[in-house]
C-alpha cells in the first residue's frame, strides 16, 4: 500500500510540474472510500490551477474518481478507492462512548472520525438527503433513524414514515417499530392526513419549553410527494420545516430531485443541513447543496456522500444500517 501511495504522489507532483502548477505531496491517508493525498502548492501556483488540471490528474493515476477540495491549509486530492470498505453502524456506535440527546451517526468522515448530527442544533434541525439513483440515500436515512432510536426510549422520540413507494422497511429493523407514532402513509392523502395531525401537535406546543417526545418526520421521495400531493403536502411540509424546530420537531427528507421549483423554495431553503450522495452533473450538484465546487457530481456513489451546512462541506462515507 505504502509503495503505491508513493507512486500516486509522484504521479501527481509529475502532472502538475510538466503543467506549470507546482505543488508538493505532503501527506496522505486511506479512509474506506478514498485515498486523500495532501497537497501543498509552490512559488505561484494557484489554487484554481491546481483545480482546472482535475482532469489530468485523474488520466495520470488512473481513476476517473477524483475530487479536490480544500482540507485546512492544503488542497486535498480524493481518490476513489476501487474496492471500498463498508462502514458498518453499530461499529461506529460501539466507538461512542455516549451519543449526545438527538443526535444522528451519519457515517465515518474525512478525517477519519465518526460524523454526527445533533437535531436540536440551529444549523441541523432538518436535514435534506439528495442524490441519484444508487448514491445510497435509503441506507443513509435508515442509519439516521435507526442511530436516533437506538439512543432514545419511545417516550423520548417518537418516528413517522412517509413513502410513496410503498416499500417495506425491513432495512429499519426492530428499532424504530417501537418509536412508531402513526401507522406509514403510503398515498399523498394519508401524507396530508398525518402531516395535518403533525402540524396540530407544532401548534400545540409553542408554549412548552421542552417538547416531549421529540418527533422526527421522514419522508421518502420527498419531490414526488409534493407533485402528487401538490399545494396541500408542499404548503405543510413548509410550515413544518419554518417552525417545526422550536416545537422540537424535525424533517428528514430524501430525493433525487432537491430543485426549489420540485420541492418549493420555501421548504428548501428551511432544510439547512444537506447530505448528498452522487450526482450526475456539476448543475446538479450546485442545486442539491445550495453551493458551487461541492464536487457531489465526482463522488463514487454507494455510501459517498459530502455533508454541507453553514458553508461547511465535509466528505463522508454513510453508515450501512445492517
Amino acid at each position: 500500500m505504502y509503495r503505491k501511495l508513493n507512486l500516486t504522489a509522484e504521479r501527481i507532483e509529475a502532472v502538475l510540474r510538466e503543467r506549470n502548477a507546482a505543488a508538493s505531496v505532503v501527506g496522505g491517508r486511506v479512509l474506506p472510500g478514498f485515498v486523500e493525498m495532501l497537497l501543498r502548492p509552490e512559488g505561484g501556483t494557484k489554487v484554481s490551477q491546481v483545480k482546472a488540471l482535475q482532469a489530468d490528474i485523474a488520466l495520470a493515476v488512473g481513476n476517473s474518481n477524483i475530487r479536490i477540495a480544500q482540507s485546512g491549509s492544503h488542497l486535498a486530492i480524493q481518490i476513489g478507492r476501487e474496492s471500498r470498505q463498508p462502514v458498518r453502524l453499530a461499529a461506529l456506535i460501539s466507538q461512542l462512548d455516549k451519543l449526545p440527546p438527538y443526535t444522528a451517526v451519519l457515517g465515518l468522515s474525512e478525517d477519519g472520525a465518526p460524523l454526527l448530527a445533533r437535531l436540536s442544533a440551529p444549523d441541523v434541525s432538518h436535514v435534506l438527503i439528495a442524490g441519484a439513483t444508487g448514491s445510497g440515500k435509503t441506507c443513509l436515512a435508515q442509519s439516521v433513524l435507526i442511530s436516533l432510536c437506538q439512543a432514545h426510549r419511545p417516550h423520548e422520540l417518537g418516528v413517522i414514515v412517509i413513502d410513496p413507494k410503498r416499500r417495506d422497511h425491513d432495512g429499519f429493523g426492530q428499532a424504530i417499530e417501537r418509536h412508531l407514532l402513526l401507522t406509514p402513509a403510503r398515498t399523498s392523502d394519508e401524507a396530508v392526513r398525518a402531516l395535518a395531525r403533525v402540524i396540530e401537535v407544532m401548534e400545540r406546543r409553542t408554549a412548552q419549553p421542552e417538547p416531549m417526545p421529540r418527533i422526527v418526520v421522514y419522508v421518502d421521495e420527498l419531490a414526488d410527494l409534493c407533485q402528487t400531493g401538490g399545494s396541500a403536502v408542499l404548503d405543510l411540509l413548509t410550515r413544518l420545516a419554518q417552525r417545526g424546530r422550536e416545537s422540537g420537531i424535525h424533517l428528514v427528507a430524501c430525493t433525487q430531485k432537491p430543485s426549489s421549483k420540485a420541492v418549493g423554495p420555501l421548504l428548501k431553503a428551511n432544510l439547512p443541513l444537506r447530505l448528498v450522495g452522487r450526482v450526475t452533473s456539476a448543475e446538479d450538484a450546485r442545486v442539491a447543496t445550495g453551493m458551487a465546487g461541492s464536487g457531489a457530481e465526482k463522488l463514487c456513489g454507494a455510501g459517498d456522500f459530502v455533508a454541507v451546512s453553514g458553508g461547511r462541506t465535509i466528505r463522508f462515507q454513510a453508515a450501512m444500517p445492517l
